[in-house]
């Protein structure tokens, strides 16, 4: 089977603050989008990684870390959008025609356990669409307006999605063609897929595969990679 890879990382990164976007920012010596490529190449199965970046980021990584990138299975580099859906879809139309299966990450989610990334492997290719998704854990409520509490929500099936996301190659660019001129925009890629009636599969995941968004976080996946 042949798998591809899209990483995208082409966010502003507003919340972080500072002048350095996320994917570049450094975890004890390396950059956050070197972990998470690291994660992927080592996968047998993985033919390719499509990296989506910045427009101004690409002369900068092709300078710097060309060598490292191929490497490590990254194919190309592809400038993203102005919504995270478009970024997607700028790389789901450079993977390769023969790939069976195309994993769409976070490329600042850089701790996802390889074990995870081959059972959405496995059952994107079984049932066509699967994402990895961790247990809600917490208490939550439903509030109106002016914040009192409507209800409390049930936990038992409710789930945080997470990236990997992975899907049958045909299918998905069927999908995003088909919300490509939308204006609504999408939180992830499931929920496309989810609106236009195909089922989506979980894969438990664990919290530890955090999207690191905030300084807090940072040293959060410092602690992680130490222990880990």
């Amino acid at each position: 089977m042949n798998v591809s890879v899209v990483l995208v990382g082409a966010g502003l990164g507003l919340r972080m603050g500072g002048s350095v976007k996320k994917p570049f920012l450094q975890i004890r010596g390396k950059p956050i989008f070197l972990y998470t490529i690291e994660r992927f190449s080592q996968i047998e199965t993985v033919g390719e990684i499509i990296l989506v970046v910045g427009q101004t980021e690409i002369p900068s990584l092709r300078d710097q870390w060309q060598n490292t990138l191929i490497a490590h299975k990254v194919k190309k580099i592809v400038p993203g959008g102005k919504r995270r859906q478009d970024s997607v879809y700028n790389g789901l139309c450079q993977t390769e025609t023969d790939a069976e299966v195309v994993l769409i990450h976070d490329i600042v989610r850089p701790l996802v356990r390889k074990e995870h990334i081959e059972t959405v492997i496995s059952k994107a290719k079984e049932s066509h669409a699967a994402i990895l998704a961790a247990p809600m854990k917490a208490t939550v409520k439903e509030a109106s307006g002016n914040l009192c509490i409507r209800q409390t929500i049930p936990r038992n099936n409710l789930w945080m999605a997470q990236t990997p996301q992975g899907f049958n190659r045909e299918l998905i660019l069927k999908v995003f063609g088909q919300f490509k001129t939308e204006e609504r925009e999408f939180t992830d890629d499931a929920e496309m897929v989810e609106k236009a009636g195909y089922r989506v599969e979980i894969v438990p995941g664990t919290d530890d595969n955090i999207k690191i968004t905030t300084p807090e976080d940072i040293r959060i996946a410092e602690a992680l990679l130490t222990n880990g």
